[in-house]
């Protein structure tokens, strides 16, 4: 009876202890998925909607890049320069940048 009940014993110790490395694992899991998911400001230039873009800069690329619609869209306050993500069909996406007035710009890094 002595060894009935050291077993149970013993089996319900492994059991906890198997459920607990497995929630450790999950915890590590969730928090490099979260890191992933964060990324840096790049050059100054924060993330905007394609139709929070000025008339004058959709006019420019409607023009200048017929046939190209604005994918991404990013604007760097400190500059007053928009970066795009021009994509056309056929072709691989441009990345441009444009003034609030709706001239190319040419961006030194």
């Amino acid at each position: 009876m002595k060894n009935l009940v050291m077993t149970v014993a013993a089996a319900a110790t492994m059991l906890f202890a198997t459920q607990n490395i497995k929630a450790q694992e999950t915890t590590e899991d969730v928090a490099m998925m979260q890191t992933e998911v964060e990324a840096p400001v790049q050059d100054g230039f924060e993330k905007i909607e394609a139709s929070a873009l000025p008339e004058m800069v959709t006019n420019a690329v409607a023009t200048d890049k017929a046939g190209a619609t604005v994918a991404e869209a990013y604007y760097n306050e400190e500059l007053m320069v928009y970066k795009l993500v021009l994509e056309a069909e056929g072709a691989e996406p441009e990345t441009a940048y444009i003034n609030e007035e709706g001239k190319w710009v040419k961006i030194q890094k």
